[in-house]
């Protein structure tokens, strides 16, 4: 703790160490108890005494004695601890009592693919939080992060890692996929290096999936795809959708956003033998590295990390 303003500001964790410490006796055992080493348990307590200006304990070889004001503390500390951690434990046990605003950055394509479903599900467990949805690409979610305009955020790329912490929370699997109009009026390609000369619907050179394709397929074409020029860029998977729709080219897909148009043959998924066919996009949850989560939004992170297998694209 310190003071600001002529405030004391409470630092629970150098105040929970010390009363462990009290409670087992000595800094050996709560290091063993706390899972900690012993260096770092006694730098916390020399850390609090210092903030204090008040000499908490005597340390008597392995054994600790506690001075009157660290008596006197250890009583108060204990006494509101317990109150704190009880309470946030009845808050973990009754959740349907949980409330709170989480304020979720993300691409359109989840908000309206995925996040649906993500929510629906948190909601059952927490009916009282409610949420904000914000709808931005990588750079601007970041920008939203920064300025606290929102909570959390889902993110193809972190350009600041100092800054941000990021967790994959996420994998869209990515099809290559032409119109049957397109088949009619071109054929398909027989090989990757065909695609070479097929026109190309593609999001913006940031963001290429064309690119990584023909990387981890045919690594000896990259330079080739690298100036291929794109004949549409676009940044909406809806839009890039009805462009091929209407035979314009070839372009990669979320495979959980075209399944009718599989399943009637509007659209037809290239493949190739012996080559891995398909690509995928990896989005991470990401919030700032030095930022206290709440409580609700911990716990959506959570449910989200727990559930990725089951809402993940197969």
């Amino acid at each position: 703790m310190v003071f600001r303003n002529g405030v004391i500001v409470m630092d629970f964790n150098k105040a929970r160490t010390f009363v462990e410490v009290v409670d087992r006796g000595g800094i050996t055992a709560a290091a063993s108890h706390l899972r900690r080493t012993q260096q770092a348990i006694s730098m916390q307590i020399n850390n609090l005494e210092s903030d204090l200006g008040l000499s908490l304990l005597v340390r008597q070889g392995p054994n600790i004695v506690l001075t009157a004001d660290g008596e006197e503390l250890y009583q108060l500390f204990k006494e509101h601890l317990v109150v704190i951690e009880g309470r946030v434990q009845h808050l973990q046990t009754d959740k349907t009592k949980v409330s709170g605003v989480i304020r979720v950055g993300t691409w359109l394509e989840l908000s309206v693919g995925y996040l649906p479903e993500l929510i629906r599900g948190f909601s059952e467990i927490h009916p009282l939080v409610t949420f904000e949805i914000f709808i931005a690409r990588d750079n601007g979610l970041e920008a939203m992060l920064t300025a606290n305009k929102i909570d959390i955020s889902y993110q193809l790329y972190v350009e600041n890692q100092r800054i941000f912490k990021k967790t994959p929370a996420l994998r869209e699997i990515l099809l290559p996929v032409v119109s049957r109009e397109y088949i009619t009026k071109y054929g398909l390609p027989k090989t990757v290096e065909d695609t070479l000369d097929m026109p190309l619907v593609d999001y913006h050179p940031g963001y290429s999936t064309y690119n990584p394709w023909i990387k981890k397929n045919r690594a000896d074409l990259l330079s080739a795809a690298q100036n291929k020029p794109r004949f549409i860029e676009v940044s909406n998977n809806t839009v890039l959708k009805q462009l091929l729709l209407q035979g314009l080219g070839m372009g990669f897909l979320c495979k959980s956003t075209i399944q009718e148009e599989l399943s009637s043959g509007k659209l037809i998924p290239l493949s190739f033998p012996n080559l891995n066919n398909s690509s995928w996009a990896e989005f991470d949850i990401v919030y700032k590295r030095k930022h206290s989560l709440g409580f609700v939004h911990q716990e959506f992170i959570k449910y989200a990390l727990e559930t990725r297998t089951a809402l993940e694209i197969p």
